[in-house]
C-alpha cells in the first residue's frame, strides 16, 4: 500500500513542474534536455538548479505524511546519474547517492517499506523520457546493460543491511522494441547480481517490469514462467502499470475503466507474482475526454475508480501497489491531494484523520 515519490530524482513534467515553472523549461523531454537547456552557454545554471530542487521536492516531513496517511511503503525512482554520476558524456548532473539515503533514513524513522527503483538505466530503457530522455531513434543496444548491473550491484551492496529495503526495481517501462528473450535473460542476469551482493530472496523482490502487449506479452510471460520453474528468478516479481487515461482505454470501445482495471488484476492470477509499480485515479470519460473535474461530482467519479483499483490490486497483485504519485498538479495524479479522500484507502483509525499538506515543492 504504497506511493511513488515521482519527479525528485529523475525529473518528469508533471510532478516537478515546480522545478520547470521556476527555471522557464518550456520543453518536455525529460532531464537530459532540461539540464542541457539550463546548461548553454557554458554555465552552471543546471548544478544550481538541481540542487536546490533535489534539497527541497521531498523532506522527510513528507514522508512522515505518508506514514500518518496510512501508506506503509514508497517507491523511489531515480537516474543511474544519482547513484554513480553521468557517464559516456551524458549531460546529467550528478551523483547525488546521499539523497537516496537520507530517504532511506527517513522510510526507517517513519515505518515506510522502500523500493529502490532504477528509473533511468545508462543509455536508457526506453526511447521514451521516462528514463530521462526522449530519444526516438533509441535502439535496444543503447541500453548499458552491463553498466547498468553494475549500478543494481552498487544498490545492493550499499542498502544490503536495511531491513526496511524490501524490493530492488531493474528498469522502468523498457522499451516494447526490446527482444522478449534478450530482456528476460537480462532480468536473470539482475537477479544474479542483486543476490550475490547479499540481498537475500526471501526479504528483498528484484522487481521487474512487464511493458510488452498481445503476442510480446504472451511470449515474454511463457518465458517469464518457464525461468521461475527452473530457479533463475528466485525472488522476482513482476512490476505491471495499469493506466487507463489514454484513447487505449477508450470507455467507447473497450467498456468502463472500472471493468477495464478488473479485467487486467484478474489476469494476474496466472502469474507466478507481481506489484503494481504505478497507477493512478486518471481516465478519459465517455466523452473521451480527461476526468479533470474537481466538482462533487468529478472528485466521486475519480474516488469511486481509485477505489475500485485499490480493491482489484490488492487481491490479485501478490506484493502490492504504488500510486503514481504523492504529489503532483494535474487532477487524478496527486495521491496527496484533497480531492483523493477515499477513506477506505487507509487503515480505519484514520479515517477520520484531517487531510493536511505536505512538504513537497
Amino acid at each position: 500500500r504504497g506511493v511513488n515519490l515521482g519527479g525528485w530524482l529523475l525529473l518528469e513534467r508533471g510532478p516537478s513542474a515546480p522545478f520547470y515553472e521556476a527555471n522557464g523549461i518550456v520543453g518536455d523531454d525529460g532531464e537530459w534536455d532540461a539540464t542541457e537547456a539550463l546548461s548553454r552557454d557554458g554555465g552552471s545554471g543546471a548544478v544550481t538548479a538541481l540542487a536546490y530542487h533535489r534539497q527541497r521536492h521531498f523532506r522527510e516531513g513528507d514522508l512522515a505524511e505518508i506514514a500518518r496517511r496510512g501508506f506503509n511503503s514508497v517507491r523511489l525512482p531515480f537516474g543511474y546519474w544519482i547513484v554513480t554520476g553521468p557517464t559516456h558524456g551524458d549531460p546529467y548532473v550528478g551523483p547525488s547517492i546521499e539523497l537516496i539515503d537520507a530517504a532511506v533514513e527517513w522510510a526507517a524513522r517513519h515505518g515506510l517499506q522502500v523500493l529502490l527503483d532504477l528509473h533511468g538505466n545508462p543509455g536508457g530503457e526506453t526511447e521514451e523520457k521516462v528514463c530521462g530522455r526522449a530519444k526516438p531513434d533509441w535502439s535496444w543496444e543503447d541500453w548499458r546493460r552491463d553498466e547498468a548491473l553494475e549500478v543494481i550491484a552498487l544498490l545492493a551492496d550499499r542498502y544490503k543491511e536495511y531491513d526496511h529495503v524490501t524490493g530492488l526495481q531493474v528498469c522502468n517501462e523498457p522499451s516494447r522494441s526490446c527482444p522478449p528473450s534478450e530482456l528476460l535473460a537480462h532480468y536473470i542476469e539482475a537477479v544474479a547480481t542483486v543476490r550475490e551482493a547479499g540481498m537475500p530472496p526471501e526479504r528483498v523482490s528484484v522487481v521487474c517490469p512487464c511493458y510488452f502487449l498481445e503476442e510480446d506479452r504472451r511470449d515474454f510471460l511463457k518465458e517469464w514462467r518457464e525461468a521461475c520453474a527452473a530457479g533463475e528468478l528466485d525472488g522476482a516479481v513482476l512490476d505491471m502499470h495499469p493506466y487507463f487515461f489514454t484513447p487505449w482505454s477508450n470507455e467507447v470501445t473497450r467498456g468502463l475503466v472500472s471493468d477495464q482495471a478488473r479485467e487486467e488484476a484478474e489476469s494476474w492470477d496466472l502469474l507466478p507474482a507481481c506489484v503494481v509499480g504505478e497507477f493512478s485515479a486518471a481516465f478519459h470519460t465517455y466523452q473521451g475526454e480527461p476526468c479533470c473535474d474537481r466538482s462533487a461530482e468529478g472528485r466521486e467519479l475519480l474516488n469511486d475508480f481509485l477505489r475500485v483499483q485499490q480493491d482489484a490490486y490488492s487481491q490479485h497483485a501478490t506484493h502490492g501497489h504504488f500510486y503514481w504519485t504523492w504529489s503532483d498538479g494535474a487532477v487524478g495524479w496527486s495521491r496527496q491531494a484533497a480531492y483523493l479522500d477515499a477513506p477506505d484507502a487507509v487503515p480505519e483509525e484514520d479515517e477520520d484523520e484531517e487531510d493536511e499538506e505536505g512538504e513537497g515543492e
